[in-house]
């Protein structure tokens, strides 16, 4: 079903859920907003993961920039990240073309409860791994490929691989890691989605409605993250995103264990 025949209102509101929970935490948007467009705007799973990355685009940018006015953007760092993520980006977006939609939907439910797991258990952190020079930067362009491959693939920034890649493996500061990962985003995010609108699994028309509710609640969201405990907000979006994830995993493998008969209008219509 295309997504364009749900309500502006509908898809404002997917736009500013996700942006505000962006602005909130600090994790890309994609996380919420693809659950909203599968679960509210009914769209299917691949075109889901395309048209979050349409929005994506515009969501990051507006958060780069104020970064970028702050002065906390490293182009060293940013320039090593992308190396790897363009190529990761384009490679997820081709090879999630591969997935039946359940398949697609079991593998963003599992990666909703590890990104969950990870937001409850990991707090301050300090470097696993003590690199410099070349190795520092092949490493960096490691995370980049991991963060580019699950932008590409699940339609989400990647920047819940960046930050804590570039945090707990190398040590970057908070500010510094989420600074160079949504400059990563904005990139990655174009590359997955023209690949996604060149298989046509994205929605133009829908992320027209969704990208002007969603940038300024990303604005909104961090203004009102310097407000409230960090710990707290981390908290309950990473409930959020277990029990999302969970839905959407359990509902997947119900689905699939179903006879072939019972689910093949499903693969046919998230397909």
């Amino acid at each position: 079903m295309r997504a364009g025949r749900a309500s502006p209102a509908s898809l404002a509101a997917t736009g500013g859920v996700g942006g505000l929970f962006s602005g909130l935490t600090g994790v890309g948007g994609g996380a919420v907003m693809v659950p909203l467009m599968t679960g509210v705007l009914k769209m299917s799973q691949h075109t889901a993961h395309g048209t979050s990355l349409l929005v994506i685009i515009f969501a990051a940018l507006a958060g780069a920039l104020t970064y970028l006015l702050n002065g906390s953007a490293e182009w060293a760092l940013v320039a090593t990240l992308l190396a790897g993520s363009a190529i990761g980006a384009y490679a997820g977006a081709r090879l999630v073309q591969l997935l039946p939609a359940l398949r697609l939907r079991q593998l963003f439910g599992v990666f909703l409860l590890a990104l969950g797991a990870r937001l409850l258990v990991f707090h301050d952190t300090s470097a696993m791994l003590s690199t410099s020079g070349l190795a520092e930067h092949a490493l960096g362009a490691a995370i980049g490929l991991a963060g580019g491959l699950s932008s590409g693939a699940l339609g989400v920034g990647g920047g819940a691989i960046f930050v804590p890649g570039l945090v707990i493996l190398l040590g970057t500061g908070q500010h510094e890691a989420q600074a160079a990962s949504l400059n990563v985003i904005v990139v990655t995010a174009m590359v997955g989605a023209f690949t996604h609108y060149r298989h046509g699994t994205a929605d133009p028309g829908s992320a027209a409605w969704i990208i002007p509710a969603a940038v300024p609640a990303g604005v909104g969201g961090a203004m009102l993250a310097d407000q409230l405990d960090a710990g707290v907000l981390q908290r309950i979006f990473a409930l959020v995103l277990v029990g999302v994830g969970t839905q959407m995993l359990v509902s997947a493998t119900r689905a699939l264990r179903r006879p072939a008969g019972a689910h093949g209008v499903v693969l046919e219509v998230g397909r």
